[in-house]
């Protein structure tokens, strides 16, 4: 009951009224409060956005000549409690033949990089994992033995990072290690090279405050490439490696002289800086430090270079003259260069046995790695190198710009790319017509038409399985070189366009944002070009087993 100055409220109605009342209005602020902790407990439980960090790589070159490799990664950013650092994927993700990163140790690093605390690391089924205790800077390091990777000799995926002369070779996708789920907003690259090694990185690369010394006065000409005024009497060099004399950290190095006056000689600091400009980017990197010597010529906006790590039976010049002769005309027919550089590197092919092959070529990003007998001759460098330079160099453009991501296209990207290799080399003036022919057809009918394996395994089935059996890979390559002259035939032969297939290149390289390749794109790009559906085509002749058409003109 309810009193007021001692006396009972009037009747009972009001008093339940009241009573109605009140026990209404705790209900509602309950139920206010339940729905306010629930939107707060969503809050609090709702992923949060990852914040995108600042990474760093320091590859430190002072035990390379013994073969190892040290790397230092610096996270900047709010990190999750537990981070994941998923291992160097390896070669093509097969773990026999993988190189593998050891001994890791991790810190949290204060504002000035000083180590505050060990944080612990744990392994896991594909790398690391690290308790990062949501450092706002964390470092790992690392160490790579790249005299001890295990592998199958005959698979040249064995052969990418190894010891060369004097130092190591080492591919981007082998040895940094990612930050697995977290954003990166910014990749460096730092290369450490306190003795002094010639380093290549295949492109571009900015040496920063590396200082080039004042004119003399009444001096006339431009500044070399890159460099500019800093209002300080001196001049800024972010030197290239596109300069063609590779990274060479010593108060003697010069600009060579088509690119600058003899008095472009500038002191470089012992640490060369790139920025990779994104994931994929770092993981194209093939960085290659030791013996090396390297030569450049300019093609359009474009540097060829070529780099060596030996001597051979021919002369560097006529091999740069050769690679600059086949970038030239590919640049020619897709208009443009893929990149500001391109690189071919010519090395020892160090593969024995019955099954291997007498050169070997590899395509990371700018860079194209090509494996030759020592005593390979001039001769045989026109005949077989070449093939393989133009081969790999013509990836830049269908599987790098044009992004190879589905095995299933693999067909389409390895057989376009062979059968214009030997269409660029006709055209460059390096094969006769009648030898490409020859070639070609010699090819063909070995690995395709005489095959076992034609009428039981469709050409994109083979073609997709990038570590199968030697038989399968000269099968699947060859049936895709000829899928791809069947099909420009029959586009011909219906659209009545001469070789169509040259067009529907250019406009997959030229197409804005240019999505990685799929049988969905490759089927509408011949479709606006051609008017032509070719969806049932390639599902009898490349996706099913149907024996594909003679092919009538090869080149």
């Amino acid at each position: 009951m309810a009193r007021r100055r001692g006396e009972v409220l009037a009747t009972p109605e009001p008093r339940a009224a009241v009573s109605a009342g009140r026990l209404l209005r705790v209900a509602l602020v309950s139920a206010a409060l339940s729905v306010a902790c629930a939107a707060i407990a969503l809050v609090a439980l709702k992923p949060r956005p990852a914040t995108p960090v600042k990474v760093t790589y320091e590859v430190d070159l002072s035990r390379a000549a013994r073969g190892e490799l040290v790397i230092t990664m610096i996270c900047d950013g709010r990190l999750p409690r537990q981070l994941d650092l998923v291992l160097p994927p390896g070669s093509f993700d097969d773990p026999r033949s993988a190189v593998h990163a050891r001994d890791p140790q991790a810190h949290a690093l204060g504002p000035d990089g000083r180590q505050v605390r060990a944080l612990k690391v744990d392994e896991s089924a594909d790398g690391w994992s690290l308790r990062a205790g949501r450092s706002a800077r964390t470092g790992i390091v690392y160490s790579l033995d790249l005299r001890a990777t295990p592998g199958s000799e005959q698979d040249v995926r064995r052969h990418i990072s190894t010891p060369v002369a004097g130092g190591v070779r080492a591919a981007g996708f082998e040895i940094f290690l990612e930050p697995l789920g977290v954003p990166v907003r910014d990749l460096t690259v730092v290369v450490r090279n306190p003795d002094d090694l010639p380093v290549l990185v295949p492109w571009p690369a900015v040496v920063r405050n590396g200082m080039l010394p004042p004119r003399e006065e009444g001096a006339t000409g431009t500044d070399a490439p890159g460099s500019n005024a800093n209002g300080t009497g001196q001049r800024v060099a972010d030197a290239s490696l596109g300069y063609g004399q590779g990274f060479r950290p010593s108060p003697k190095a010069t600009l060579p002289p088509e690119q600058g006056s003899s008095a472009a000689a500038a002191p470089v600091p012992a640490n060369l800086f790139y920025h990779p400009r994104d994931v994929a980017d770092l993981n194209n990197a093939l960085l290659v430090c030791g013996d090396i010597r390297t030569y450049a010529a300019q093609a359009g906006d474009c540097v060829i270079q070529l780099a060596t790590d030996r001597q051979w039976l021919f002369s560097d010049e006529a091999a740069l003259d050769l690679v600059r002769r086949i970038a030239r005309t590919e640049m020619g027919f897709f208009g443009s260069a893929p990149t500001d550089q391109i690189t071919v590197l010519l090395s020892a092919n160090a593969i024995s046995g019955q099954d291997r092959f007498d050169v070997y070529g590899v395509h990371t990003g700018s860079s194209v790695l090509v494996m030759m007998d020592t005593d390979t001759t001039w001769g045989m460098v026109e005949d077989q190198a070449a093939s393989v330079i133009a081969h790999e160099m013509f990836h830049g453009w269908l599987g790098e710009a044009v992004r190879q991501t589905d095995p299933q296209m693999l067909w389409f990207t390895e057989g376009a790319t062979t059968w214009y290799a030997a269409r660029m080399l006709t055209a460059a003036g390096v094969w006769a017509p009648e030898h490409a022919r020859g070639v070609l057809g010699a090819r063909l009918d070995r690995d395709y038409v005489n095959s076992a394996l034609r009428g039981s395994l469709s050409v994109a089935a083979a073609a997709a399985e990038i570590a199968a059996p030697a038989e399968q890979v000269r099968f699947g390559y060859a049936g895709g070189v000829t899928a791809c002259m069947a099909l420009d035939e029959m586009l011909a032969e219906q659209g009545g366009h001469a070789r169509p297939l040259d067009g529907i290149l250019r406009r997959l390289y030229a197409e804005e944002g240019r999505a990685p390749l799929t049988r969905e794109r490759l089927e509408a790009a011949v479709l606006a070009a051609t008017g032509v559906d070719c969806g049932p085509w390639l599902d009898a002749h490349v996706y099913g087993q149907a024996a594909l058409p003679a092919i009538r003109s090869m080149l």
